[in-house]
């Protein structure tokens, strides 16, 4: 009986996910009534507004490295005795 999963933990997993299931159709079904009632020129605002709220990822940021200064020395005798 190792092997087999009994009923009453099938109907459990299925009460613990309903909530998620009802809000994923939830959210499909407003999105699809916002889809049909936006005019042709909104549609893509529509799904631009979905995507921003559904990532939420963070500002774009540049991947280039900061350049570095060459280091001034630090012993003045030095810069003197270079001029």
């Amino acid at each position: 009986m190792d092997g087999v999963v009994s009923a009453s933990s099938v109907w459990a997993v299925f009460w613990f996910q309903l909530p998620v299931l009802v809000l994923a159709i939830a959210v499909i079904v407003v999105g699809l009534a916002a889809i049909r009632r936006a005019h042709p020129d909104d549609v893509p605002r529509v799904f631009e507004a979905f995507t921003a709220f559904l990532s939420r990822r963070p500002a774009p940021t540049s991947r280039r490295r900061p350049r570095r200064r060459p280091k001034a020395p630090a012993d003045q005798t030095y810069q003197e005795e270079t001029r």
